[in-house]
């Protein structure tokens, strides 16, 4: 975490010095300066509040629209000026032509920005996918589960039309089934009172199924006690009854066609450290005939690789988690320099893992990653 905090201060900072040494100092009048830094100095003290666990309202939202927008420009910008400078060393005379290119370039990514800051977390996007499934029943054939995860409710404090049009987008799917895979909340239970009755609305014929992510059991909440953590993910998991969810805490259901039945596990969150690992995959297989199908929903994509695959019967597995860190260009994301399973699909003999890049974040912020609805029919494997 120092490390990770450390490289970040020097990505705001070192900008803002390149380019005080090399355009701003030798200009009259202090103004100038005070353009450059005070958006650096205000992001740097909301990450100081942030690591010193000060709470106040809309400290996250500030100190990441500040990096995204100012401080990612800024870093473009020097990275095309510096550029010139260095070849002007070698004797290229690209020196001005290295600035406007790089005056544009972080224009360009500054508006960006600003839309996936505005408008991108918006665009909310209908993902269809056949899944053929080994051991699938033939009852099942055909049958429809829509995934969502990761809505992070507390971004949109009180406004819901957000979430609203989310409902209307998954129940004009005609589900069989509705799973959650984990993040309801960002910090603390009560986020989630605003939308109990919007989420209540969505409608499957099977019911909606859901799991708890690391964000829902309370721990990015600072001064709490590990009793008020844990009342508070109780009043989280009642809210989630109320709305007619079922919350899978190291438990199974089955679920019946005809003579077929299918079978879909929940766990607790088990993720790489630092997240929480508090799930059970052996119980909530519990129960189940050897011969089963078995769908797991496990919020962590790295439980698959780490826990699923080679060690269980379970046919497919959904998770969220990554969203994608929240940029994604075609198939390339950041997510991928630090998880190996960040988004899509990924099959191993006849095991599969689908990873939702999800809906929400911590931050109202999405730049091609947009939100997703996963609409998955299940086929029997032929």
């Amino acid at each position: 975490m120092f490390r990770f905090t450390l490289l970040l201060v020097l990505l705001v900072v070192l900008p803002d010095l390149f380019i005080w040494w090399h355009f701003t100092r030798m200009q009259p009048g202090v103004w100038r300066t005070l353009l450059l830094l005070t958006p650096t100095a205000v992001a740097l003290l909301c990450m100081l509040l942030l690591v010193c666990q000060v709470r106040v309202p809309g400290l996250l939202q500030l100190g990441f629209l500040l990096m995204v927008c100012v401080s990612v420009p800024k870093l473009v910008f020097v990275l095309a000026a510096g550029t010139g400078k260095i070849l002007t060393l070698w004797g290229w005379n690209t020196d001005g032509m290295a600035v406007r290119t790089g005056i544009v370039l972080a224009v360009i990514t500054a508006c960006m920005q600003i839309y996936g800051a505005t408008l991108g977390w918006r665009k909310l996007q209908v993902n269809h996918l056949t899944l053929p499934l080994q051991g699938l029943p033939p009852a099942f054939d055909g049958y429809k589960v829509v995934q969502i995860s990761d809505l992070h409710l507390g971004s949109y404090h009180h406004h819901t039309s957000f979430v609203e049009r989310l409902v209307d987008s998954v129940n004009a799917q005609q589900p069989d089934l509705i799973v959650f895979t984990g993040d309801l909340v960002n910090t603390e239970a009560r986020e989630v009172q605003p939308f109990v009755q919007v989420l209540k609305r969505l409608h499957a014929r099977d019911g909606v199924l859901s799991v708890l992510g690391n964000h829902d059991y309370m721990t990015y909440q600072p001064g709490l006690s590990a009793k008020q953590q844990h009342e508070q993910l109780d009043e989280l998991v009642a809210a989630q009854q109320r709305m007619g969810w079922q919350v899978l805490r190291n438990e199974h259901r089955a679920v019946v066609r005809q003579t077929d039945t299918l079978f879909v596990a929940g766990v607790e969150n088990i993720g790489k450290p630092p997240f929480p690992s508090r799930g059970n995959l052996a119980r909530s297989l519990q129960g189940i005939p050897p011969s089963a199908c078995i769908v797991l929903l496990s919020h962590d994509p790295w439980h698959w690789r780490n826990g699923v695959l080679g060690h269980s019967p379970i046919a497919l597995t959904l998770s969220g988690h990554t969203h994608a860190m929240q940029v994604q260009f075609y198939r390339f994301s950041p997510a991928r320099w630090l998880m190996t399973e960040w988004g899509g699909l990924y099959s191993e003999g006849t095991q599969q893992l689908y990873v939702s890049t999800g809906i929400g974040g911590s931050v109202p912020y999405r730049l091609g990653a947009w939100p997703q609805v996963e609409v998955l029919t299940l086929q029997t494997a032929r």
